[in-house]
């Protein structure tokens, strides 16, 4: 009994502790409440992982200052003329293009990933940076460690012995929650890929479980490029702790392109709010016609839900593709929670074909569409530092709308009667999934 008592005493201690917590959003408040008075025993570790939370984001908000301090022309959201652009949904085009545009490099190479890998791709990716090395390139890849957590680094000892540069950018414990999520790579400020990809040969659809791996990928050469620059050189000082030679990097380029860019980034070290998040809210509460998503992860927020119920009531063509598989199995559960709810409130979901697993980000809005590292999950609303780039532009959006639409002929509907007939026990894992969805 004195121990059942003893038990109940901390468990209510930390209960109180977490819910008069400052920081906590009121989204993440009501399920703090319901995860504390159903199981009580995880109150201390639900805890321990908000004050980590609270010690990352807190460093984070301090590089606002940093960064305006190192580099004060760094923009959080800006819009760019001249642009050309080339979008790829299948891995081995992405890398051969990559690989080809590294061969050109003359000056440097600067790349940003949340996973780093060095299986098959990976040891060619690190060998082709090597040789970049030898030609008198500059290369700095910025890293998340978690991401990257199955990197060996014996196989990169070639590419420092050559003067490579691998930058952490949070350490893996500081807070679990808060991740360097943005995926670019800059190539003498004339060259930007923004990716859903990471590096490892999953990404080629190598992976027997997951089988063809369809991401969305974007490739940028005009004015574009020096703003993504910009947002890396600023991380990259972060990590370093020190300030580099910005313009030696920001070199002059003349560029012909006639697509209109604007670039974004949000995450915690550049605002309170989602500048992402808002920019697609933005768009969509100015939608006539379509409405159409791509997203591996669907954990969506009141805001963004109550969005797209407003605009299926107004008419709008609402499509949301995700995957009819998982690579999280209790992100899945949760994604698929989230579904149920657009399903029976009227809205198109489509699963995407079991022979593949879709990791595309990809949001179009009538002309405008948003390619970015954002996923449609808690994680990349609140957590997730990220970067998108909202095209303005007709004939591309036409073009992303196609590929969409000839993706959709690959999937499968979920349907209201499909959501109703779930077993009892299916019905009970995705409302616990979905009661998580905060900390998957």
């Amino acid at each position: 009994m004195v121990i059942i008592l003893t038990i109940y005493l901390i468990n209510f201690f930390f209960g109180l502790r977490l819910l008069l917590y400052k920081r906590i959003n009121s989204s993440l408040y009501y399920h703090l409440v319901l995860l504390t008075l159903l199981i009580p025993v995880l109150t201390p570790l639900f805890y321990i992982l908000n004050v980590l939370d609270d010690y990352t984001q807190r460093k984070l908000i301090k590089k606002r200052k940093i960064d305006l301090e190192n580099l004060p022309t760094l923009s959080n959201s800006k819009t760019t003329s001249r642009n050309d652009l080339q979008f790829f949904t299948n891995g081995k085009k992405f890398f051969d293009d990559m690989f080809m545009e590294l061969n050109e490099a003359k000056n440097y190479i600067h790349i940003s990933f949340f996973a780093l890998n060095t299986d098959e791709i990976g040891k060619e990716f690190f060998n082709q940076l090597t040789k970049c090395l030898q030609r008198g390139v500059e290369v700095i890849i910025l890293y998340d460690q978690l991401g990257s957590i199955k990197i060996k680094k014996k196989y990169l000892n070639e590419f420092r012995k050559h003067g490579g540069k691998l930058v952490p950018f949070l350490k893996i414990f500081t807070g679990i929650n808060y991740r360097n999520h943005r995926k670019v790579m800059v190539i003498d400020n004339k060259i930007a890929y923004l990716t859903g990809f990471n590096i490892g040969d999953k990404y080629l659809g190598k992976n027997q479980k997951l089988g063809i791996w369809v991401d969305s990928a974007l490739k940028i050469t005009g004015n574009a490029v020096e703003i993504i620059e910009k947002r890396f050189l600023a991380d990259l000082m972060y990590a370093l702790k020190r300030k580099v030679e910005v313009d030696k990097y920001l070199i002059k380029q003349e560029f012909l392109g006639s697509k209109i860019v604007e670039v974004i980034s949000s995450g915690v070290d550049i605002s309170d709010i989602d500048l992402i998040e808002n920019k697609v809210l933005e768009e969509l509460y100015q939608a006539n016609e379509r409405v159409y998503l791509q997203t591996p992860y669907l954990i969506l927020n009141d805001r963004f839900l109550n969005a797209l119920l407003y605009l299926k009531h107004k008419g709008i063509d609402i499509k949301v593709m995700i995957p009819s598989k998982n690579d999280h199995p209790l992100v899945y559960q949760a994604t698929l929670a989230y579904a149920s709810i657009l399903v029976s409130n009227d809205i198109e979901v489509y699963l995407f074909s079991n022979q593949a697993f879709l990791h595309s980000k990809v949001v179009i809005i009538d002309n405008h569409a948003l390619i970015s590292t954002h996923n449609l999950d808690i994680r990349s609303f609140i957590y997730s530092l990220e970067i998108g780039t909202l095209v303005i532009d007709k004939d591309f959006t036409d073009y992303l709308t196609k590929v969409f639409l000839k993706q959709v002929t690959y999937c499968k509907q979920l349907t209201k009667e499909m959501v109703q007939t779930y077993p009892v026990w299916t019905k009970l894992k995705l409302a616990i999934c979905k009661l998580f969805s905060h900390y998957l």
